[in-house]
């Protein structure tokens, strides 16, 4: 099973969401089950669940990667263009390893993380800004979201319908402050932002 999810990606899908934390720093909400969802783990059909990837309000033209060095002290690692922070927690790698991260292009919110089946010793946080990004009307005042992996070293978007298929189920927390979302991972290889039904959509500046 490790196997096949290390050659998978991930993606964030629309739910619903309730408050487990308000700090100081970050206000931060989980997502619970919806009927409308699918359930949370490895999805039982062989062709995956359908999810429907939110935008970005520009699509990207063209893949953009970066790459950076982290050791066992960690390291925190954002991207303003692409709307990601990575970060790496103390103890999370035993040695210096190089990771190289691609926003891939379109307007799906769609990352490809390699080395492919790197694992972790403690969980990568992963934080994607919802700014510039078109959403769900949240009913709740908030974007409510949740997670999966999706196979492949692309996310295939269906033209028409918008619609594509994801392998596994995540729970995300929510920084309502922030507007952000926040996965974390214990493998790569990468991850897209998604909503579960997109009939109405909103543009977030």
């Amino acid at each position: 099973m490790l196997k096949r999810l290390s050659l998978a990606h991930l993606a964030l899908l629309t739910a619903a969401a309730i408050v487990i934390a308000c700090g100081s720093e970050q206000a931060l909400l989980v997502s619970p089950r919806i009927d409308t969802a699918p359930p949370l783990g490895v999805v039982a059909d062989p062709s995956g669940a359908r999810i429907r990837p939110i935008r970005r309000v520009s699509p990207r033209g063209t893949d953009e990667s970066w790459s950076f060095d982290v050791g066992p002290a960690g390291a925190i690692v954002p991207r303003p263009s692409s709307g990601l922070t990575i970060t790496v927690p103390p103890g999370a790698v035993v040695s210096t390893t190089h990771i190289t991260v691609t926003a891939l292009k379109g307007a799906a919110v769609a990352y490809r993380f390699e080395p492919h089946g790197l694992q972790f010793a403690v969980p990568l946080r992963l934080t994607q800004s919802l700014y510039g990004i078109k959403l769900d009307h949240p009913s709740l005042g908030v974007p409510p979201l949740f997670a999966g992996y999706f196979a492949g070293d692309s996310l295939s978007v269906d033209a028409v319908s918008g619609d594509a298929r994801v392998i596994e189920i995540l729970p995300v927390r929510i920084d309502v402050k922030s507007h952000a979302v926040v996965l974390q991972i214990h493998h790569f290889s990468g991850y897209t932002v998604a909503s579960a039904a997109a009939d109405s959509l909103v543009d977030v500046r």
